[in-house]
């Protein structure tokens, strides 16, 4: 008898020891949700270093969305989480892009495949990485495009419209990926509609941007009579004042596919003179920074595509020359080699304007 209430004893404390430790496990999922959302992410969005970000997204993004299987699903901190993640691989494939499009320019047609190859892997990474952070939002909030969900935070606004943002640039990789991951093709029209229900001064002009561009990427999404173009415009001018610039990427991503060179050079030259003029708002400096590496992923495929190399350090919005026209090249400068002096000095690099953003003197 004394065995069988030891044995009993034991598998009680057994039992109990196992629900405090889901409660444990429960009540430190809640915590770190509410940990993300209230200082950790915010943190992030406000440092301006896209590098600390998308490295952020990955290296927690299982730590925080594998809460679901004790507590309630983190959808609010999955989000933007799940997007800086995509954002890693989204600057792998723009290596993998230029790489081959080097290897291109030096008939290298083995490593110029090679290149591609990683490209669409990479794009496969990108992909699913944005559609997990949609289909976060729409666990959250629901479908867009029926009823208006109702905001209790001006942060949960925010995730609702960074859930846009992830659906646009998923199928944007997606189609660049041969369509591997399946990112559903109505997704970008019934974000279209629920940017109806977000404040398009408050956030930055990309709700406005992201139904122009939606209308631009997307045959029959567009309202009759509607000026996809100049949309754009008014969306890039809020955001410059702004001083978060995401939808100067937008304008240069739709100009891009859809083969506008004059609006996709009208849109880089823009952007870097809002870069000199205008500092980035201090609460979503990475935001702005996503949208500069965006624009600047453009001016490096224009560059590279006509010189070889990616936009020159200090040169976004300047373009390459013909031939016949250039009057110097510097870009063995530093580089230990041997050339004759140079009979005048170099020009002083012009000066930063009053009040200009480290990212306008790093590109």
């Amino acid at each position: 008898m004394t065995a069988l209430r030891g044995i009993a004893a034991m598998g009680a404390l057994a039992v109990a020891l196992a629900g405090c430790m889901s409660t444990f496990q429960s009540t430190t999922g809640d915590v770190m949700s509410d940990y993300s959302t209230r200082h950790l992410i915010p943190w992030v969005l406000a440092n301006g270093d896209t590098g600390i970000a998308c490295e952020t997204g990955v290296s927690m993004v299982s730590f925080l969305v594998s809460f679901e299987r004790v507590t309630d699903p983190p959808h609010g901190a999955a989000i933007p989480t799940l997007l800086s993640a995509g954002v890693c691989a989204q600057e792998q494939a723009y290596e993998a892009d230029l790489a081959s499009r080097r290897a291109i320019r030096r008939a290298d047609v083995p490593a110029a495949k090679d290149a591609r190859i990683l490209e669409k892997r990479h794009n496969v990474v990108a992909a699913r990485r944005y559609l997990a952070a949609w289909q976060a939002m729409v666990a959250m909030f629901g479908e867009p495009g029926a009823a208006c969900p109702i905001f209790e935070t001006r942060y949960e606004e925010l995730v609702y419209t960074l859930g846009m943002v992830s659906v646009v640039q998923a199928l944007q990789h997606d189609m660049a990926a041969e369509s591997r991951v399946g990112v559903p093709l109505d997704a970008p029209a019934k974000a279209a509609r629920g940017t109806a229900c977000l404040n398009n001064d408050r956030w930055w002009g990309v709700p406005q941007a992201l139904r122009a561009v939606i209308w631009v990427s997307v045959p029959g999404t567009a309202p009759d009579g509607a000026d996809a173009w100049a949309e754009l415009e008014q969306a890039t001018a809020i955001g410059e004042k702004a001083g978060v610039r995401l939808a100067h990427a937008f304008q240069a991503q739709a100009a891009a596919g859809a083969g506008r060179e004059d609006v996709l050079k009208q849109a880089i030259v823009a952007h870097a003179e809002s870069l000199k003029q205008t500092p980035p708002a201090d609460e979503w400096a990475t935001v702005d920074r996503f949208g500069t590496l965006q624009v600047q992923n453009l001016s490096d495929r224009l560059w590279t595509d006509a010189e070889g190399h990616r936009t020159p350090f200090g040169g976004l919005g300047t373009f390459p020359t013909a031939p016949e026209d250039d009057e110097d090249d510097d870009l063995l400068d530093g580089l230990g080699v041997d050339e004759p002096a140079a009979s005048t000095e170099p020009a002083a690099p012009a000066a930063a304007a009053p009040g200009a953003s480290p990212a306008a003197e790093e590109n």
